[in-house]
């Protein structure tokens, strides 16, 4: 069953492209990751959805019910976090989380809420205003979550967060799809988007130019690799004869930072010839892999809409 539907989206600010032509459903139960470099289209889209911003043309469909902008949306039924989440900052975080939950019953919230307040440990009763910008954070997840909604639009829940909290923070948004919701999952963070999505919709010049599983994404884009050597004034020259394709990012005394395509074994080979101190394999930037992946597909031509399978976009 599909539980988001959006169907040719557009949106133009006045001579302004947002999104044009963007085209893609999300069923019940999946975790959809919604891709793009800064201004690329993903918050216009996501403020369409939600009934935020007038389309240009096009239309949004949520749990079968066309989304008219300027209404009331669904408020129970969909769960939302914006990428920068405000609240009143006065009032302690369960008061602001009581008058929000209102808009779509309160009564079955709070067990729920308290619940996700302790698996983030969250001090309910401190003002807005005091808390940190995690703690902030966590109240927005908690806003997005309390209603065990059907649909979940969620940009950037994890910014701000510490490993555990984001590491729990994904383990809802696995708990959501099992129970059936359907995910749209908006992030900078490859690693976050790989652990959870197995599809994704990538956004290029403010249309979406492919809806491709996750695992694409990461194969295409460079591997890194770190090195630090036993002898500190080592600097270890890459024979580029032996390892084509092998790009060096940094290089010092003692150290090697390399950037490759494809496998491992015969680079691993070559670095054991040192005595190894440590190897770090760090991951390569969402922004980073996009930015690979847009020059692999430079020579493109960017696929015309109607189709599913390929289409979009937005800043």
């Amino acid at each position: 069953m599909q539980s988001l539907e959006i169907k040719s989206l557009t949106k133009w600010y006045g001579q302004a492209k947002g999104i044009e032509d963007v085209t893609f459903s999300i069923e019940q139960g999946e975790v959809f990751g919604y891709l793009g470099p800064n201004g690329s289209g993903k918050t216009t889209t996501i403020r369409c959805i939600m009934g935020l911003l007038k389309p240009s043309s096009g239309e949004v469909r949520v749990l079968g019910r066309r989304i008219a902008a300027g209404r009331g949306t669904q408020h129970a039924r969909i769960g939302h976090l914006p990428g920068e989440f405000r609240i009143w900052p006065r009032l302690t975080a369960r008061r602001s989380l009581s008058i929000l939950a209102a808009l779509g019953g309160s009564d079955r919230v709070k067990r729920r809420r308290e619940e996700l307040a302790e698996r983030l440990d969250l001090n309910l009763d401190r003002p807005v205003g005091d808390l940190s910008k995690g703690n902030r954070q966590k109240v927005g997840v908690i806003y997005a979550f309390e209603h065990q909604s059907n649909v979940l639009i969620l940009d950037e829940p994890t910014i701000g967060l510490d490993p555990l909290i984001r590491q729990t923070v994904l383990d809802l948004i696995r708990e959501a799809a099992d129970a059936g919701a359907a995910v749209l999952l908006s992030s900078h963070d490859l690693s976050e988007v790989s652990a959870v999505c197995v599809r994704a919709g990538i956004l290029r010049q403010g249309r979406l130019v492919e809806l491709a599983p996750i695992s694409r994404i990461v194969e295409q884009g460079e591997h890194r690799l770190k090195v630090w050597f036993v002898d500190g004034s080592l600097v270890a020259h890459v024979p580029a004869d032996q390892l084509p394709g092998v790009r060096v990012i940094e290089q010092k005394p003692g150290m090697l930072h390399i950037a490759y395509h494809g496998g491992t074994d015969v680079i691993l080979k070559w670095v054991a010839r040192f005595s190894i101190d440590r190897i770090a394999t760090p991951q390569t930037s969402l922004e980073e892999a996009f930015m690979q992946y847009y020059r692999q597909q430079s020579n493109a031509p960017i696929k015309p809409g109607g189709d599913a399978s390929a289409k979009g976009g937005g800043p």
